[in-house]
């Protein structure tokens, strides 16, 4: 399917700033800098909210990407971050994080999320993973692990692309087009659908996922308001800025797809635990 941006432009909603009143002052450009996934800072801003942080406190920025999360951490709580991804090497984040002032507030390490994490018990005040825990996060004894290196009553706050209903067993099989697909070269020989989408669910099921396992009180998990608001904008962004234009146009599509009544189709969202 061939979307035309200009006629998908026209109705595009932007996202209201009073609804982000921690990004006042940012501009457009910062918003989206350096972030990974849809939402950029506006899902940070309301993932954060959740986690009440005070100045001080210590958090683990799970999949922090290229680090702009952590800093939004750092800048508006006060917090002192220990910032873990498998993709960015700790020197990039590091090299990042010093050229913004973040160096000593900030300690990035290059981590596989998905494995057992070298921190001490009872640890961290808090955990926060934006767009980052479907890919490892998703089981019973994984969220267990996560909470053994939080303190007792310690929150944790995921979110991130989620689905409107769970995949039926033909879609499994032979998966809607708008999420089969590769990527272009040179990263042809990635599966999107088994590597991404296929890990996605619903809010729902990663409610039942974290109360299962005995080690949480979940406060709230649901869809993001403005999620569909939040992906047109990424899209506009990505192509006003002539970045990565194969992603603008599977997006276009997925937001069509959604938008036809087709399900199920891509949202955002939030959930906000407590460790018992």
């Amino acid at each position: 399917m061939d979307i035309d941006i200009a006629q998908a432009k026209a109705t595009f909603r932007s996202p209201n700033p009073s609804d982000y009143p921690e990004l006042s002052g940012y501009t457009r450009e910062q918003i989206y800098d350096e972030t990974i996934g849809a939402g950029a800072l506006y899902l940070a801003a309301r993932l954060a909210r959740a986690l009440d942080l005070r100045p001080g406190q210590r958090v683990l920025d799970l999949g922090c990407g290229r680090g702009a999360s952590s800093m939004f951490l750092v800048k508006h709580y006060g917090a002192r971050v220990i910032a873990v991804d498998l993709w960015t090497s700790a020197t990039t984040l590091h090299q990042r994080f010093s050229s913004r002032g973040f160096a000593d507030r900030i300690v990035p390490l290059h981590l596989d999320a998905s494995a057992p994490l070298p921190f001490a018990d009872a640890y961290f005040d808090a955990v926060f993973s934006m767009n980052s825990f479907s890919f490892y996060g998703g089981s019973v004894d994984y969220v267990r692990r996560l909470a053994a290196h939080l303190k007792p009553g310690g929150m944790v706050a995921i979110g991130g692309e989620v689905l409107s209903d769970e995949f039926t067993e033909q879609q499994l099989r032979t998966p809607p087009h708008v999420f089969n697909f590769r990527l272009p070269p040179p990263n042809e020989g990635v599966d999107v659908f088994a590597d991404d989408f296929a890990k996605q669910h619903t809010p729902g099921w990663w409610q039942d996922l974290f109360e299962s396992s005995g080690a949480y009180q979940v406060l709230d998990c649901r869809d993001v308001p403005d999620a569909d608001v939040l992906y047109q904008d990424s899209v506009l962004f990505e192509h006003e800025h002539g970045i990565d234009p194969f992603d603008v146009a599977i997006s276009l599509e997925q937001i069509e797809w959604g938008r036809h009544g087709n399900r199920p189709y891509k949202s955002l969202f939030a959930l906000a635990a407590r460790r018992l």
